[in-house]
């Protein structure tokens, strides 16, 4: 019974990030349901100034997921770090292999991610599309990452992942820091149950943005600069 909740934890940040952000409308619209609903969010784990919440909702049987942090770092090493499709396994919890499906342009993409599950449980996959932007007035940054179920065949023996949503947040502070707001909406597929995989929902979370604070120190990434990001 315990493979399901460590299916979760390889789950829970395997995509790799980011389409077009979520507007001003869309977020008022989101408050006012939650406020209408009663659906808050649960503080779960508090550590190293990394904050992970969940909360239930109305549509999934699996709890939605929130992660707040300060890491430091510029918008373009962020950005860079997250265009890295291949280096995804050097970060994201327990992710086995990234690569680029299809390139639309510097900021936006189409990618492959193959998540490990430990035997008896079968690896899940997902095709990803990618989009960062950049508000031009607050400098703020908008990253998502939508699965896209049927972009490419499913490959036996892999359990496709029927929905990963996934949005981030990004507003600069002084000082090159970078304050992130990133939730996700999942479901792993299969017969996993709900209420066990909701348990153990916050450390494949908390491992990946550890790893993504010490990313963001190296120089291929600390130096970078894109065009499309302003600093």
């Amino acid at each position: 019974m315990y493979r399901h909740p460590r299916l979760w934890l390889q789950l829970c940040l395997c995509a790799a990030l980011h389409a077009s952000g979520q507007t001003a409308r869309d977020a008022s619209i989101d408050a006012h349901e939650d406020q209408k609903f009663g659906r808050t969010w649960n503080l779960r784990k508090d550590q190293n100034g990394i904050r992970v919440y969940t909360r239930t909702t109305d549509s999934s049987r699996f709890d939605e997921l929130k992660v707040e942090t300060i890491l430091p770092g510029k918008p373009s090493s962020l950005a860079t770090l997250i265009l890295d499709i291949a280096n995804y396994p050097n970060w994201s919890f327990n992710n086995e292999k990234a690569y680029v499906l299809k390139t639309i342009s510097p900021d936006e993409l189409y990618f492959y991610s193959l998540v490990h599950s430990p035997w008896p449980a079968s690896d899940r996959d997902l095709a990803v599309h990618l989009h960062i932007r950049q508000d031009s007035s607050t400098g703020k940054i908008y990253i998502s990452a939508d699965e896209m179920a049927n972009y490419i065949p499913e490959k036996q023996g892999i359990v496709r992942v029927p929905l990963s949503v996934e949005r981030w947040i990004v507003i600069p502070l002084p000082g090159d820091k970078l304050k992130i707001s990133y939730e996700l909406r999942l479901d792993p597929g299969a017969s996993a149950p709900p209420w066990l995989i909701n348990i153990f929902s916050t450390k494949g979370p908390y491992e990946t943005f550890l790893n993504i604070r010490n990313q963001l120190q190296k120089p291929k990434y600390h130096d970078a600069t894109l065009a499309f990001i302003r600093n």
